[in-house]
């Protein structure tokens, strides 16, 4: 069953972009609040968030056969609001030992967003005849934009983290719907 706009390939392509770096980008507003709750020094917060590259290089060298068999369109639709899931989870982590090991899990997923969204924009380009890569990664650039703006605005408002990535949550997955509802790979 498909959802949502009806969208050239490329512009699903730059909306999975956007969306993606949407749900990935807004913990990052709100690192100071996490450090301060948790009561650390900026080296072990930043070893505490080492989680994510970890997990996201173990994705980036293993998961493209796991990929291939749960198929893209599953992939991108269940992985991006998953994304903003789990960090919406890992900002109640009571110290950076459980901040680490819940941000392993995010990374994961993030290497396997990247696979399929660049995997996908190649076979895109292939499709129009034309390059569409620089300008997907420009898209990326304006929903991590959007993201810390958003942030940023709910963190001077007073919102707390827990509540901000909370709110993310159906946002990333009703935009997954109305915009990539109807993707299929190309």
């Amino acid at each position: 069953m498909r959802f949502g706009l009806s969208l050239a390939p490329q512009h699903r392509v730059y909306a999975g972009f956007a969306i993606y770096s949407f749900a990935m980008g807004n913990i990052f507003p709100r690192l100071p609040d996490i450090k301060r709750a948790m009561d650390i020094e900026d080296g072990t917060l930043g070893l505490s968030l080492i989680g994510t590259p970890i997990g996201t290089l173990i994705a980036l060298t293993l998961a493209a056969p796991l990929l291939e068999r749960v198929g893209f369109r599953r992939a991108l639709l269940g992985l991006v609001p998953l994304i903003a899931t789990a960090y919406a989870l890992a900002v109640h982590a009571p110290g950076p030992l459980a901040l680490f090991l819940m941000l392993l899990p995010v990374g994961l997923m993030i290497g396997s967003v990247e696979i399929v969204l660049n995997v996908e924009a190649d076979r895109t380009e292939f499709l129009l005849g034309r390059r569409i890569m620089n300008r997907a990664h420009s898209f990326w650039s304006i929903g991590f934009f959007g993201a810390g703006l958003f942030g940023g605005a709910l963190a001077h408002l007073g919102l707390s983290p827990q509540l901000h990535l909370a709110l993310v949550v159906p946002m990333v997955a009703l935009s997954m719907v109305v915009f990539l509802g109807g993707y299929e790979p190309a």
